[in-house]
C-alpha cells in the first residue's frame, strides 16, 4: 500500500497551543448534553435481541451500540465516583461500555489478589464491579461483558505448562483443561449476584453482549507461525505455544484426517500426491504445514489445515455458547471473538462466529507498531483500506454487525478524521455497534481516585481525557443513533465459495486482495453501497469482475450524502446530510449545503449539527465541532518525521486552535445569528459574536474567537 506523505512538517510549538481540558466529572445539562438519545434504564424492556437481522431492545425497538471501553481497573473505580463517571459518559451520549480486561488480579481486575490462581474472584473487585454496573445502567448505559482477555493461567490453575501458557492464545480453543477453566469463570461471574440490581448477571437485561474470547484466532496464530511449538518462556499475548500444545494439535489433526479419509490412498488422491511416505493420519504421524510450506502446498492439503483450524473454534463457541445458555442460564446475545487483523483473510474467524449471534471487526488507522511508533498519515487519502473497508468485510447478512475496537491513535496528525467519518458510514452500512478503545489508558491505577481527574493524554488511545475527539463523540451519537445519515439504497452481496475462503489465509499481506479478499473488489465499495457476505459455501464467487462499477476521483455514496474526494495527498470527506454536515481534511475552501469552510489550519475537522428534530436549514440550535491536533503541556518528539513520541508531556492538554472561515448559507428565514464559545463542562464562557451576513450567508471567522472545540450557534428568524 503506497502510503501519503505526511505534509505537516515541522511541528509547531504545541505549548503556544491555549490549554483546554474536559471537565472529567462534568454532567451538567448544556447544549452539548445529548444524554436524552438514551433510555433509562438499561434494560428496562428486556434483554437486547435480535430483530430482522438487527439489535432490537426487549420491545422490540431497532438499537444501536455507540459506545467506549472501560479497561481493567477503570471498570472498578472508587464507589464515590461510580454515579460520577457514567453521569459524564451518558452526557456524551455514551448507550454502552465494553467491560474489557477486567480478568486481572485485583486490583486491575475482578480475580483474587494475593494468588498466583486465576480460579476465584476478588470481593472488592466484584463489589466494585456490581456498583459500575448498576451506575451505568441507571444512565441508560449497556454493558458489553468480555469474558477472556487477558487473563493469565498458570501452574497455580493446574496447568500443566505452567507460567508459559500466559493468556491462553489460542491455546483455550482447544485444551480441555482451559476449557474447564473458561466454564468456571462464566460461572462464578454470571452466576454472582449484584446487590445493587438484584440480578444475577445471566440475567441481567443490562448486559446487552457477552463476548467469550477477544482476538484470538487459531488461523491467523497457524498463518504467524505460531503454532510450532517453540515456545521456550514466559508468553503474554502474542507468539509460538508450548510444545505440550503443538503435540495436541498434532493429534487431533490426525485424527480429524481418519474421520475424514477412511483409506490414506483417499487422502493422497485428495491431496494430489503432496503426501510424504511416512505420513499416516493412522499413525498420526501427518504434520501440520509452516508458513514457508503455504506456497507449495497442493490445495486439498491446505484448505483441509485451514478448515481444521476453522472447525475447532466453531466447535470451541458451539461448545461455550451451549454452557452459556444452557447450564448458566444467560439470555445475552453471544459473540465469539472479532475479526481483527487487516493483515491477514479473516474469513475462517468469520465462518465460525457465524455459530453464534453477532459478528464482530475491529481496526485501528495507523496502529502503533510495537507500542512505540506509528505512520502519521491521513486515512483520507486511503479509501480503499480505509476503517470502513476494512470494518465491512466481517459483516454477514443476518447478522447484527459491531465494530467493537476502533480508533486512530493520538498524536496522529489527522486523528481528528476518524469519529465523525465512522458515525457517517456506519450509519451508511448500517451497522449495529460502533465501540471505541478507550476510554482511559490500559494501564493506570483506576481503582484510586488521583487518576480520574488526570487532564492530560496519556497514550495512544486515551478518548476520555481528549477535548476534540469527546466533543466529537457527543456528535458522532447524534449522527448514528438520531439517524442523520441513510443507510445505503443497494447492497452488494459477497458469495464465497469455501475454497475461496480458505485459500485466503495463504495470501499474509496482500495489497490486491484487501479488504475483501477478492481482487476486482477494492475497499471503497463500503464507502458507496452497503455490503453484507451473504453466502461461505457459494457455488462461484460473487460479485464477478466488472459487475460492480465503482467511481475512481469522487466517491459519492449511493445516497448521495457523503462523499470521499480523491486527490493525491490532499483527500477529503464531505458528509452532507439535512441534520449534520462536517468537512475533513487539509486547509483550502470546501462546502457543503449549509457549510462552506475556507480552512487555514493544515488538517481539521469542522462539523455542524443541529440540536433539536429540525433539518439545519430550519433548527433554531445548531453544534459547531471544529477539531484538529492537540497535544499535552511540554510534549516532545524523537524524530522529525513525528512517528515516536519522545516526552509525551504533562496537564493541561492543549488544542490546535481551527483558523477557518466559515459561511453558514441557506438558513432559513434566518435574520441573527451569533456563536457562544463553549468550555470544558459545554457551558457559555466569553462573549457570544453575532455573524455578519453577506450575500452567500452569515460569515463565522473562528480566529477570532477564543479557541475551543465546540460552539452553540442561536438562529434567530424572521417567524421566531
Amino acid at each position: 500500500m503506497k502510503m501519503s506523505i505526511n505534509r505537516h512538517l515541522p511541528m509547531p510549538d504545541t505549548n503556544a497551543w491555549p490549554a483546554f481540558t474536559l471537565a472529567w466529572d462534568d454532567h451538567q445539562p448544556g447544549p452539548t448534553d445529548v444524554s436524552y438519545l438514551l433510555d433509562r434504564p438499561a434494560g428496562a424492556t428486556g434483554f437486547i435481541k435480535i430483530v430482522d437481522g438487527h439489535l432490537a431492545t426487549g420491545d422490540g425497538r431497532r438499537w444501536r451500540m455507540w459506545g467506549q471501553h472501560l479497561v481493567r481497573s477503570q471498570a472498578l473505580p472508587p464507589m464515590d465516583l461510580a454515579p460520577v463517571i457514567a453521569g459524564r459518559l451518558a452526557k456524551f451520549g455514551i448507550n454502552c461500555m465494553r467491560l474489557h480486561a477486567i480478568d486481572f488480579h485485583w486490583p486491575d481486575g475482578i480475580l483474587m489478589r494475593h494468588t498466583e490462581s486465576s480460579r476465584s474472584l476478588d470481593p472488592e473487585g466484584l463489589a466494585r464491579l456490581d456498583w459500575m454496573v448498576k451506575c451505568l445502567k441507571d444512565q441508560g448505559i449497556y454493558v458489553d461483558m468480555n469474558l477472556h482477555v487477558a487473563r493469565r493461567f498458570s501452574a497455580a490453575d493446574g496447568i500443566i505448562t505452567g507460567e508459559s501458557a500466559g493468556w491462553g492464545k489460542p491455546v483455550l480453543y482447544f485444551d480441555d483443561w482451559m476449557i474447564t477453566l473458561q466454564k468456571e469463570y462464566a460461572r462464578q461471574l454470571l452466576h454472582h449476584l449484584n446487590p445493587f440490581t438484584g440480578h444475577r448477571y445471566n440475567e441481567e437485561p443490562a448486559v446487552a453482549l457477552i463476548e467469550i474470547t477477544n482476538e484470538n484466532s487459531l488461523s491467523e496464530h497457524w498463518q504467524a507461525g505460531w503454532l510450532r511449538g517453540t515456545l521456550a518462556g514466559r508468553k503474554d499475548n502474542w507468539g509460538d505455544i508450548h510444545k505440550v500444545y503443538a503435540d495436541e494439535l498434532d493429534r487431533r489433526w490426525n485424527a480429524w484426517l481418519a474421520r475424514k479419509y477412511e483409506r490414506r490412498e483417499a487422502l493422497g488422491e485428495a491431496w494430489a500426491g503432496d503426501l510424504r511416505e511416512y505420513e499416516d493420519p493412522k499413525q498420526g504421524s501427518v504434520r501440520r504445514l509452516s508458513p514457508a510450506e503455504f506456497t507449495s502446498a497442493s490445495a486439498g492439503r491446505f484448505q483441509d489445515e485451514a478448515a481444521f483450524y476453522s472447525g475447532i473454534e466453531q466447535s470451541f463457541f458451539r461448545e461455550m455458547c451451549a454452557f452459556l445458555r444452557g447450564e448458566l442460564g444467560a439470555q445475552q446475545l453471544i459473540l465469539g471473538s472479532a475479526d481483527h487483523n487487516a493483515g491477514w483473510n479473516g474469513l475462517p474467524m468469520v465462518m465460525a462466529n457465524a455459530a453464534l449471534d453477532v459478528t464482530d471487526s475491529h481496526f485501528y488507522w495507523q496502529h502503533p507498531i510495537a507500542g512505540k511508533t506509528f505512520v502519521n498519515t491521513p486515512m483520507v487519502d486511503q479509501p480503499d483500506h480505509c476503517a470502513i473497508a476494512h470494518l465491512s468485510r466481517g459483516a454477514v447478512e443476518g447478522y447484527p454487525h459491531l465494530c467493537s475496537e476502533v480508533n486512530e491513535p493520538f498524536p496522529n496528525d489527522s486523528a481528528a478524521e476518524y469519529i465523525p467519518i465512522l458515525a457517517a458510514y456506519a450509519r451508511l452500512q448500517d451497522w449495529d455497534g460502533v465501540v471505541f478503545y478507550d476510554y482511559h489508558p490500559w494501564p493506570g491505577s483506576y481503582w484510586q481516585e488521583q487518576p480520574w481527574s488526570e487532564t492530560y493524554q496519556h497514550y495512544w488511545f486515551d478518548i476520555g481525557d481528549n477535548p476534540v475527539k469527546m466533543a466529537q463523540t457527543a456528535l458522532g451519537a447524534l449522527m448514528f443513533l438520531r439517524g442523520d445519515a441513510q443507510t445505503a439504497r443497494q447492497t452488494i452481496e459477497r458469495r464465497l465459495p469455501r475454497a475461496w475462503a480458505l485459500e485466503g489465509v495463504r495470501q499474509r499481506g496482500s495489497d490486491d486482495l484487501r479488504p475483501y479478499w477478492i481482487p476486482h473488489l477494492p475497499g471503497r465499495l463500503a464507502l458507496v453501497h452497503r455490503t453484507r457476505i451473504v453466502d461461505l459455501a457459494a457455488a462461484q464467487l460473487a460479485p464477478a469482475e466488472g459487475e460492480v462499477m465503482l467511481p475512481a476521483d469522487r466517491i459519492a455514496s449511493d445516497t448521495g450524502e457523503l462523499v470521499w474526494e480523491v486527490a493525491a495527498g490532499d483527500g477529503r470527506v464531505l458528509i452532507d446530510t439535512p441534520r449534520q454536515q462536517a468537512i475533513i481534511g487539509r486547509a483550502g475552501a470546501r462546502a457543503t449545503r449549509h457549510l462552506a469552510v475556507a480552512l487555514q489550519t493544515p488538517f481539521a475537522a469542522v462539523q455542524l449539527a443541529s440540536l433539536d428534530e429540525h433539518p439545519i436549514a430550519l433548527a433554531r440550535r445548531l453544534l459547531l465541532v471544529t477539531g484538529a491536533r492537540i497535544a499535552n503541556t511540554d510534549q516532545t518528539w524523537g524524530d522529525d518525521a513525528r512517528q515516536e513520541p519522545a516526552d509525551w508531556g504533562h496537564a493541561p492538554t492543549r488544542i490546535e486552535p481551527v483558523v477557518a472561515t466559515l459561511t453558514l448559507r441557506g438558513l432559513a428565514e434566518a435574520r441573527r445569528v451569533t456563536a457562544q464559545p463553549l468550555d470544558g463542562h459545554g457551558q457559555p464562557y466569553g462573549e457570544s459574536v453575532t455573524l455578519p451576513q453577506t450575500s452567500e450567508g452569515f460569515v463565522l471567522r473562528l480566529g477570532d474567537l477564543p479557541a475551543s472545540p465546540w460552539y452553540l450557534v442561536q438562529v434567530e428568524r424572521g417567524v421566531d
